[in-house]
């Protein structure tokens, strides 16, 4: 277990990939005080994308303190983070797959964040990170993947969904959006705030688009090449397995079974 003193700052950066010149490697990170970002794929490029996703919030949770992160997951469908999967037994990872389910977890984020900006941020502490830095309290991180195609904006108003975006990181709440590349055509008006809030990585044809808003040394890439994040995520679950408390992991009573085991 982790030292109870240890500083639950989170990290400055998302590690999306690293530059390769030769035998020289520079991880590239884009900062996270924007809050998240959206990774929008064309159709061949999405296995591509999710082992970048996979692999950042394995690596994540396995260098940041132990329960200090939870992974939320809005998606429907085939399962897509098979390495996140056994996690949920250790409440590091929580997926939302159905309507009732999504509007359940979206409402308990959103209650987290309203009750975080009300009750404990202030002019000296603006944000979960510095609260955690200051606070012998600390306060869990949400790192929040949300499929755009299948989230249901119907059932949210604009101002929720704005409200939501605009507040979520100083209140600890990550979000990366991801996408097939068409949802930018999308009609919904909730769906394009998202999409207007949040910076932009695009993937096609397997090849990825690095913005200046992305990684603020953009020439760098005029003599390095670009590869995205793809880890040992075995050994990265195998290490953050290991950082857990094994006898409450063992406990039955800690244990609740995965529910959706369809794969479609």
């Amino acid at each position: 277990m982790v030292n109870k003193d240890e500083k639950y700052a989170f990290p400055w950066g998302f590690h999306i990939g690293d530059l390769l010149k030769g035998h020289d490697t520079i991880p590239l990170y884009t900062v996270s005080s924007d809050g998240g970002f959206c990774l929008l794929y064309d159709n061949v490029s999405e296995v591509k994308a999710d082992k970048l996703l996979e692999s950042l919030c394995l690596e994540l949770l396995s260098t940041m303190p132990h329960e200090s992160l939870r992974v939320d997951l809005f998606d429907f469908g085939k399962k897509k983070f098979y390495n996140l999967s056994p996690l949920q037994y250790l409440h590091l990872y929580k997926t939302a797959y159905n309507s009732e389910m999504m509007l359940a977890l979206f409402e308990e984020l959103e209650e987290t964040i309203i009750s975080r900006h009300k009750e404990l941020l202030c002019c000296n502490r603006p944000s979960i990170s510095e609260h955690n830095q200051k606070s012998k309290l600390k306060k869990m991180y949400h790192l929040v993947l949300m499929n755009l195609e299948n989230f249901p904006t119907e059932e949210f108003d604009l101002r929720r969904i704005k409200n939501f975006v605009e507040s979520a990181s100083q209140a600890g709440v990550y979000v990366i959006a991801f996408g097939n590349q068409e949802i930018e055509h999308s009609e919904s008006k909730t769906t394009q705030t998202i999409l207007e809030h949040f910076k932009k990585i695009r993937v096609t044809q397997g090849e990825f688009t690095i913005t200046k808003e992305i990684f603020e040394f953009v020439e760098l890439l005029e003599d390095h090449h670009f590869e995205s994040l793809d880890l040992d995520k075995s050994h990265l679950l195998q290490k953050i397995l290991t950082n857990a408390n094994i006898e409450s992991l063992l406990n039955p009573e800690n244990i609740t079974l995965e529910e959706n085991t369809k794969v479609k």
